[in-house]
């Protein structure tokens, strides 16, 4: 029987991060947050991601949503992410959210369903964007999200298993909104190790030939005994976490860029158990490399002051009691009426003179033609003109608005996001090059508003 494989995937990280000692001074611990920019949310960081590996060449049939951290309630992030896309109306759009697990639990039932041939290409995607309590911001928590095109298809990995053992005990979890915390002696031997002992049990020991092991579980130690008398060499198989020390703890899809840095940085074998109130264990045959790797040469700003870090994550006068929430100037109606054109930047280029319009006109304003046809807009372009000003509230203020001549035709104006601090990098002159980013229009919006933006390349 053919197995399902991986057959590309892409991740999505901030481009600011905060370190443990500038969250808290006193902290001796050496640990890195990625932290979203003010415009940036669980979406658009996976449209980010989901965006790169979405072509003609891979008809998406299946869209996966997982995290740990929900955005809406009474509404499917499948189905909103697979609307952005421009995916097939009425596509077969899941949810799997609640649990840290999500992104595997997720992998697992792709997996099942692409075997089982019901359906042929599944787009999976994990993200997490949360932030620690104030006062607790050095537990190591990270944004990030991650997709993957599970498919028929020859690719990069072949899915050789994937089981999961479940748990009825656990050891913290949110109940009525305030965490429960067991006994940690005890609930750490009644639900992590028995539960993964058990796995462990039925997965492990007849595949000794696996060339990495990855334990996702910050209770990974107390497996190093069992993994020993196994036959297998800790300090050889165990892949250590070197994401979590780049970006932090990433929740739900955590285990699945663990997986990602195992392709790129590994050869043969690899067994994954992914533990959250039960475990799900996946093995994969490692076959080909990207021909980039995604979790490599990785770059960051890092945020200079605990100040900023309360700016982008809304603190102090977003949490004010005379704040009041901003509502963009638009309505639905219009927003769905002129999708094509303001989400999937389809613009009409005159069949005479070639000019290029986003927005729709009777003629062409050069040649006063009126014949037209329909092409889609790149997303890179050349700076023509740009402005500092005042458009709506900001946390760094001005807002740059940068007007953009588009590579094959086209002008937008937009504006510049990525702009903390302004440096030699991201400075935009006259003549630069940039690129199209989608972002939230509003930071502290009462409605989700999006719209594309520029950032410096």
């Amino acid at each position: 029987m053919k197995l399902s494989e991986i057959i590309k995937y892409e991740v999505a990280f901030p481009k600011y991060r905060a370190t443990g000692q500038m969250l808290q001074s006193s902290s001796t611990v050496k640990s890195q947050h990625c932290i979203c920019y003010v415009d940036e949310d669980l979406f658009t960081l996976s449209f980010s991601a989901a965006s790169k590996i979405i072509d003609e060449s891979c008809a998406i049939d299946a869209i996966f949503f997982a995290t740990s951290t929900p955005v809406f309630k009474e509404r499917y992030h499948a189905s909103f992410m697979a609307d952005l896309l421009g995916l097939k109306q009425g596509i077969f759009a899941m949810d799997i959210i609640s649990t840290a697990r999500a992104g595997t639990d997720a992998l697992l039932l792709a997996d099942k369903l692409v075997n089982a041939g019901q359906y042929k290409n599944i787009l999976l995607i994990a993200a997490n964007v949360d932030f620690a309590a104030i006062g607790d911001e050095n537990q190591s928590s990270g944004h990030a999200a991650m997709a993957m095109v599970i498919s028929t298809e020859k690719g990069l990995a072949e899915i050789s298993s994937s089981e999961s053992f479940s748990s009825s005990f656990a050891e913290e979890f949110y109940y009525k909104g305030q965490k429960t915390v067991y006994d940690l002696r005890f609930s750490r031997s009644a639900g992590f190790k028995a539960n993964i002992e058990n796995a462990w049990i039925k997965t492990a020991p007849q595949n000794g030939k696996f060339g990495g092991i990855i334990i996702n579980s910050p209770y990974a130690r107390m497996i190093l005994g069992i993994m020993k008398k196994s036959g297998f060499d800790t300090d050889k198989q165990l892949l250590k976490d070197n994401v979590k020390s780049m970006v932090g703890n990433t929740a739900a899809c955590h285990a699945l860029l663990l997986l990602i840095s195992a392709i790129e940085n590994c050869n043969g074998s690899v067994l994954l158990f992914d533990y959250m109130n039960g475990t799900n264990v996946i093995s994969l045959k490692i076959k080909s490399k990207p021909d980039i790797p995604k979790l490599a040469n990785l770059e960051f700003i890092n945020i200079e002051s605990y100040h900023d870090y309360l700016k982008l994550r809304k603190q102090g006068d977003f949490t004010d009691i005379n704040y009041r929430h901003q509502e963009m100037f638009s309505s639905e109606m219009m927003m769905e009426r002129e999708k094509g054109r303001l989400l999937y930047l389809m613009a009409d280029e005159c069949t005479k003179c070639h000019s290029v319009f986003l927005i729709k006109i009777a003629r062409c304003n050069h040649c006063h033609g009126k014949e037209f046809f329909e092409k889609k807009l790149q997303r890179k372009g050349t700076v023509y003109t740009l402005t500092s000003e005042l458009y709506f509230p900001s946390s760094f203020p001005p807002i740059n608005m940068i007007v953009i001549d588009i590579d094959g035709g086209g002008r937008l104006t937009l504006q510049q996001t990525d702009d903390l601090y302004s440096t030699e990098e991201n400075k935009i002159k006259i003549g630069d090059r940039v690129e199209l980013v989608y972002r939230k229009m509003i930071e502290n919006d009462s409605k989700p508003n999006y719209f594309w933006k520029c950032i410096k390349i």
